[in-house]
């Protein structure tokens, strides 16, 4: 008896499998025909929806080598500690030991009154007036590098108010005026990234409702008779959500594409301008994990916009 059960459950399982592998065959079968017999319509709409993908992708990938080349052509920003003078070998000692003990702090680079006067011999190209005074006139300085998650102006300048209060120090120095203006402009350009990706999306969203609304009316006859007959709802809706899936999986790899296309076409020009700076830098594409992730995401929204509006138009029609 447990046997025949065993089988018999087996067997319907069987069948349903055999079923739901039919539909879905059959769903399929439909996106393709559909787009065969309408292809011109059909690449037209995913050439509009892999344009609208394309552009906030482009942002992506220019904010992204954006930041790379702030942080390969500008210096990380540190705080400048001047010693005072008169401090000895021990105490200029503690006092490096107190900076080091800050939770920000990650490195600290020491130079003495005479590894000063040197740099400044160096750089300045007064060294013969230099030897004409009687004392060395420079102090002793700390360079102070914060960690990364310390590289933001208001906790650079928290460190600098609480360094200064220490004895034995002149004075301290941050520079951040040229890391300010970076970060307020990088944050420009990422907020221009959202907002043409919200845009995008919504973009999409109608393009690839709209393709599935008229899809609906051409075949409405079809979904009526199809009713009549006893299919059920998400027999009939299979077809459409599926081509919304095929939508935004083919748009988003035509993207990826035209997104490819772009970086190799300024490839060139970036690499230039950065030979004439001095340096050299490259545009990077995206990754693979990026790739995936555009991809996944716009066929989502294909899904999405076609359960929607399939949902919408079929309770208006009073066909579902």
């Amino acid at each position: 008896m447990l046997a025949n059960r065993n089988k018999n459950q087996q067997t319907a399982d069987n069948v349903f499998f055999s079923r739901w592998k039919r539909q879905i065959q059959y769903a399929w079968q439909n996106v393709f025909n559909d787009f065969r017999q309408h292809i011109l319509a059909s690449l037209l709409t995913i050439i509009v929806i892999a344009i609208s993908i394309t552009l906030p992708t482009i942002g992506y990938l220019l904010w992204k080598n954006a930041n790379e080349a702030a942080h390969q052509w500008y210096p990380t920003p540190n705080l400048t500690v001047y010693l005072d003078k008169s401090l000895t070998t021990a105490q200029t000692d503690e006092l490096l030991d107190k900076i080091k003990q800050y939770p920000e702090v990650e490195n600290i680079n020491y130079l003495s009154r005479d590894e000063t006067l040197d740099e400044f011999r160096l750089w300045s190209g007064f060294s013969d007036a230099i030897d004409l005074l009687d004392e060395n006139p420079l102090p002793a300085v700390a360079i102070v590098m914060p960690k990364d998650d310390a590289k933001q102006t208001n906790i650079l300048h928290a460190i600098q108010a609480q360094i200064i209060k220490l004895k034995g120090v002149d004075d301290v120095r941050l520079d951040d005026s040229w890391f300010t203006r970076l970060t307020a402009l990088t944050d420009m350009v990422k907020t221009i990234v959202w907002t043409i990706s919200i845009l995008m999306i919504i973009a999409v969203s109608l393009v690839i409702g709209n393709s599935i609304r008229l899809a609906i009316f051409a075949r409405r006859q079809t979904i009526v008779v199809m009713q009549l007959i006893g299919a059920t709802e998400g027999f009939i809706l299979r077809p459409f959500l599926y081509s919304g899936i095929f939508n935004g999986f083919v748009s988003s790899v035509v993207a990826l594409i035209l997104s490819e296309i772009f970086i190799f076409q300024i490839d060139a020009i970036i690499l230039n301008v950065s030979s004439i700076f001095g340096t050299i830098f490259t545009i990077e594409g995206l990754n693979w994990d990026e790739a995936l992730f555009i991809v996944l995401i716009s066929t989502i929204i294909g899904w999405l916009s076609a359960l929607v509006a399939t949902k919408k138009y079929l309770n208006m029609t009073h066909i579902a």
